[in-house]
């Protein structure tokens, strides 16, 4: 809520700030109004550049996946995903489609779902093709604030950075002030505002709402309907995750075909 205090002045000074009182309770008014609503986002990750940073692979080696990866690397569309959000949560879901631009073996079907009532996690996160289900806090997330700004479908947003602790990487966001709620997609939020843009690593995956579509009604949230897995917390999934990195890494394999970025 914005608050205007209008004290003395002439007639036609207190007329103007009535007017723009007036503009700011609307426009207030309306942002308040719509705290639900439905964002399409499209996650697409960046195989050659990925696969080109493994600390094994000779310069040689590194050409060699350039020259035979650039063809479907350029096909790949990315996977698209649907975040819905209201007072409540949100959840943060593959969406179906039958164009899946031929990377049907890539998706793995994880689930962040958010009860900001409870301030509690329901995720659903695969790990060497094992499933596993994450109930617990949701994580707080330290993030260092940005002077950059850019459009991202249709809104004004900031940037700021975290850093990924786990896959030892710099995450980058862009939130909007002008969509009043701080969650984000895959599990991201904390900042003042929507997150509607993720770069992990610069490029190696990028995350981006190609269509926001906001709602003055209560909604649903999607959910999915087997919400099955091995229950573990996130501490002791971030540790296997690290192993499995590790241990790849050692082994001269690529971790991220098999697990998610």
């Amino acid at each position: 809520m914005w608050v205007v205090i209008i004290c003395g002045g002439n007639f036609k000074t207190n007329f103007m700030y009535r007017n723009y009182l007036f503009i700011a309770l609307f426009i207030s008014t309306q942002m308040a109004n719509a705290q639900s609503g439905v964002i399409e986002f499209n996650r697409k990750e960046n195989w050659i550049n990925i696969l080109t940073k493994m600390p094994f692979l000779s310069q040689e080696e590194k050409e060699r996946e350039i020259l035979t990866s650039s063809k479907w690397q350029n096909e790949y569309k990315g996977e698209p995903y649907i975040y819905t959000f209201s007072e409540k949560g949100s959840t943060y879901l593959v969406k179906e489609t039958d164009d899946n631009h031929g990377f049907q073996w890539k998706r793995d079907n994880e689930v962040f779902i958010r009860d900001f009532e409870q301030s509690k996690t329901n995720d659903i996160r695969f790990l060497s093709g094992k499933k596993y289900l994450i109930e617990e806090d949701i994580p707080r997330i330290k993030w260092k604030m940005l002077n950059e700004m850019k459009e991202v479908a249709g809104y004004v947003c900031m940037k700021a950075e975290t850093r990924d602790t786990v896959n030892n990487i710099v995450v980058h966001a862009w939130y909007t002030d002008k969509i009043q709620q701080n969650g984000g997609p895959e599990g991201y939020g904390g900042l003042p505002g929507m997150i509607l843009g993720l770069d992990f690593n610069n490029d190696d995956v990028l995350i981006y709402a190609t269509k926001v579509d906001l709602k003055s009604e209560a909604i649903d949230l999607p959910v999915p309907k087997k919400m099955k897995g091995k229950k573990i917390s996130y501490t002791t999934f971030n540790s296997l995750k690290k192993k499995f990195i590790r241990q790849s890494i050692e082994g001269k394999r690529n971790p991220y075909w098999n697990i998610r970025y």
